[in-house]
């Protein structure tokens, strides 16, 4: 999510059935930029290194280093501009996709101190080749993960004593508004939603069976302070994220439904920003436990593959996060290239 794929198996805590784990899916945001005063095309790219990709309050990387490049290509009209974004992620998912890759249409709109930015948001994980399976029984833990059905394929519920536990397809979408306002030259309070219909696609089922998804939301508030023109900034965000439920009989669950957590997470840190390169020391934490935590991010550690059950993960715990990045607009930047 940006582990984005779903992974699924027999839980206690939270329902009395064959138990799902879901990749949190990734609010990966298209570089926000105000529109260019020229009219016309121009391009922006930039690259990310970071100690740890932390997304939501879950790790994307497992507790290890991520990175990210983007480009943008915009069109600017007056005080609106329109983008198309694709950036690219090594985000480690449980199926074994070889990364993540973001394409983000939309537009951005500013009115003196306030603007506006509102997009679609799909995320392609290329490459799946692993599935989940398990024996286990619904209700009951120690069933067995295989990466392979065993026999049992396209079964309309696990039920049956197999439960598929990734999806065929985990490739979603969300569309999104993040409106901002300069409440003074240094202060600036920002604030996203962020919408899914079918969030990690679980209406698409492992085996190809019918599967039943749910919409996700989720809302944050952003303040920055930037102080004047010595590059240093602090920021942070707070947001909580509307999970569903997926409903009995389905692939994934057994006699009962299967709610997912609905949870809080938040960062605050401290930016540098000299030339195009910005460094960033920043620390994440949310109020997820360790067997919610296996609900949302799919680690693997909970659900090893030839292993027995666990369903905990410490991806959610509290954590701090170093960045390096660089950003450049080619209107402004290249020009100063020899």
């Amino acid at each position: 999510m940006r582990m984005k794929s779903v992974l699924l198996s027999t839980a206690v805590l939270f329902s009395a059935v064959a138990a799902n784990a879901a990749d949190l899916p990734s609010k990966k945001e298209p570089a926000a930029a105000p529109a260019a005063s020229a009219d016309g095309f121009d391009f922006a790219f930039g690259a990310k290194l970071m100690s740890d990709d932390i997304n939501r309050g879950v790790s994307q990387t497992r507790g290890g280093i991520g990175a990210t490049g983007y480009g943008e290509l915009r069109y600017n009209i007056g005080d609106t501009q329109l983008y198309f974004n694709v950036t690219g992620w090594n985000t480690k998912t449980p199926t074994d996709a070889i990364g993540e890759i973001d394409l983000a249409p939309g537009i951005r709109q500013t009115w003196g101190k306030f603007s506006i930015d509102v997009g679609f948001l799909y995320y392609w994980y290329p490459g799946n080749k692993t599935q989940y399976w398990t024996n286990g029984v619904p209700g009951v833990v120690g069933g067995t993960t295989f990466l392979t059905p065993q026999g049992a394929t396209g079964l309309a519920s696990c039920i049956a004593g197999w439960c598929a536990t990734t999806a065929a397809n985990p490739n979603y979408f969300e569309i999104y508004a993040r409106p901002s306002y300069n409440i003074t030259d240094s202060f600036n309070l920002g604030a996203s939603i962020y919408y899914s219909p079918d969030w990690t696609h679980y209406s698409q089922s492992a085996g190809g069976s019918s599967g039943k998804g749910f919409a996700s939301t989720y809302l944050s508030i952003i303040p920055k302070y930037t102080f004047g023109e010595t590059g240093f900034s602090v920021s942070g965000e707070a947001g909580y994220q509307w999970l569903g439920t997926i409903p009995a009989g389905t692939p994934y669950t057994g006699a009962a439904a299967l709610k997912f957590p609905s949870y809080w997470s938040w960062n605050a840190g401290v930016s540098y920003a000299w030339n195009n390169i910005t460094f960033d020391l920043r620390y994440f934490g949310s109020n997820l436990n360790k067997t919610q935590c296996y609900l949302v991010s799919s680690d693997p550690a909970g659900n090893p593959p030839g292993g027995i059950y666990t369903g905990q993960s410490g991806l959610c715990g509290q954590r701090i996060a170093a960045s390096i990045s660089f950003d450049l607009v080619a209107s402004k930047d290249l020009k100063r290239l020899p």
